[in-house]
């Protein structure tokens, strides 16, 4: 690969990210790559535009990319941190029932997702809220708190010190 092609494949990450983080939705670290994979699988092309917007297209025909997003959240789950908005279980918490009826609620979401994505599931709901929050200049002292350090590194990068200690600054 030819240093303009890697230099292409890094704005189109970086812009499936942000068009990620603007629909709300937030990918697991280091999914990126595993998510442009999926849209190729599904015969859609990716690309990002000279203002760094993300661009989809399908057999030449260009796609909103909204219905996109939702559609990926919807059909891999896996790749994106756990979130109350899109997940009937995002948290520890959400099992709940008798305790047969929480022995069968785990074993099928076992079965379901595997071991490792029960053992990403926060406590409680609440965390689970705080762990979902795309990472931005907006977020709260607490938000930024719930990141984790890559995370931090990369808000750092882009915000510098002055705007993380505006956030750190921040009582809610």
């Amino acid at each position: 690969m030819d240093t303009q092609a890697i230099q292409q494949q890094a704005s189109t990450l970086n812009a499936l990210i942000s068009a990620l983080h603007a629909h709300g939705m937030r990918p697991l670290p280091g999914a990126d790559r595993t998510i442009l994979a999926k849209l190729t699988g599904l015969g859609i092309t990716a690309s990002a535009s000279a203002a760094g917007y993300l661009e989809l297209s399908q057999q030449g025909v260009a796609m909103v990319v909204s219905p996109v997003c939702e559609a990926l959240r919807t059909k891999f789950p896996e790749l994106f941190v756990s979130d109350t908005r899109w997940d009937a279980i995002s948290s520890k918490a959400d099992f709940h029932g008798s305790p047969s009826e929480i022995l069968k609620a785990k074993a099928e979401f076992l079965s379901k997702h595997g071991l490792e994505a029960f053992e990403r599931l926060p406590q409680t709901r609440a965390a689970a809220e705080l762990r979902s929050v795309t990472p931005s200049a907006d977020m709260s002292r607490k938000e930024y708190l719930s990141l984790t350090r890559a995370e931090k590194a990369e808000l750092i990068s882009v915000l510098g010190a002055s705007g993380i200690e505006r956030i750190m600054a921040r009582t809610a």
